[in-house]
């Protein structure tokens, strides 16, 4: 079978899911994971190096994981991008939620910036092909090795300025302090990037609602506990990403983290059962509280009862006490 793509061919992806995929489907080029995950944590304007290493604090702080460990790999994965322009061909991999299209608009602003002499293709991609009979599109990661081959044959567009202007654009709107150029950005009709629009806006439903104090995926973990009963909060991770949110775009550990903040709190939202060294978390079951249900209806602020911080890119959330 020949090959679809060359050695000298690049494929990124903002994860690991479909390296093997790629390989089982006959592609024989490099792989590069770049999975800053920027729908999380500070995404504040700050030089390259303060920049990562700020990233890397808050990733192990958030996902449990050694602090130096994460920073080398995200040094790894920055350093990568400086050798794009030793390939003849590179592939971008993305689908359309936010995780993927705002590293999506952060490599758009770096290669503007680096300017590689090579061919750059993106592939972005909203759904799957009839034949992977999949009953909700997540991501990539779900399709078969002729799923990745069609999006290789039909979903593959050639970089143009176009798309590195508009995604540099979403990119240094991202970083800044307040929401106002994203909320342009995201009304974009015909968007040379045609996804990213619509993930901006998920984005920009992190920041809390003025009635409730909650972000979109709070809001929606609540509602699920208050629809579904007391479960284990792995359940709920799934009926979040199945049906619950618009457009889903957390992992396993990134829900596990929101978790956490919503636990930074005078009076809890809810309740978790105990846990020891045996337990994994999406073991344990969650039960709504009355504040939590207080909190849902709109009688009560979750900013009045926040005790922590959470980030919505480069825009700091703090407790009404101290905003």
């Amino acid at each position: 079978m020949k090959p679809l793509d060359t050695q000298a061919t690049l494929h990124v992806r903002c994860g690991s899911d479909i390296r093997d995929g790629l390989k089982h489907a006959g592609f024989i080029g490099d792989f590069l994971e770049f999975s800053d995950p920027f729908c999380q944590g500070p995404v504040p304007d700050l030089p390259r190096d303060a920049f990562i290493e700020t990233r890397a604090a808050f990733i192990a702080g958030a996902y449990d994981l050694p602090g130096e460990a994460a920073l080398e790999r995200l040094r790894r994965e920055y350093d990568a991008l400086g050798r794009l322009g030793q390939y003849d061909h590179v592939v971008l991999w993305f689908e359309h939620d936010s995780y993927d299209q705002l590293i999506l608009a952060f490599l758009m602003d770096a290669i503007a910036t680096i300017q590689p002499e090579t061919n750059i293709d993106v592939i972005s991609v909203n759904h799957a092909p009839p034949s992977e009979a999949i009953d909700r599109f997540i991501g990539l990661g779900q399709l078969s090795t002729d799923g990745l081959i069609w999006c290789w044959n039909t979903q593959r567009q050639p970089l143009n300025s176009d798309m590195l202007t508009f995604g540099s654009k979403v990119w240094k709107a991202v970083r800044k302090d307040t929401p106002n150029d994203l909320k342009t950005l995201a009304e974009t009709g015909n968007a040379p990037l045609p996804h990213m629009p619509e993930a901006v806006k998920r984005h920009l439903a992190e920041l809390p609602d003025p009635q409730t104090g909650l972000s979109l995926t709070q809001k929606l973990t609540l509602q699920i506990i208050k629809d579904q009963g007391a479960l284990p909060i792995g359940k709920v991770f799934g009926h979040l990403m199945r049906s619950y949110d618009p457009l889903p775009y957390l992992g396993d550990l990134m829900f596990w983290s929101e978790i956490q903040w919503m636990m930074d709190c005078q009076d809890p939202l809810f309740r978790l059962s105990p846990a020891d060294e045996n337990t994994y978390w999406a073991e344990r079951t969650i039960t709504l509280t009355e504040t939590g249900e207080e909190t849902l209806a709109g009688k009560l602020n979750f900013l009045d009862n926040f005790t922590g911080t959470r980030w919505v890119g480069g825009i700091q959330i703090t407790p009404s006490a101290v905003a």
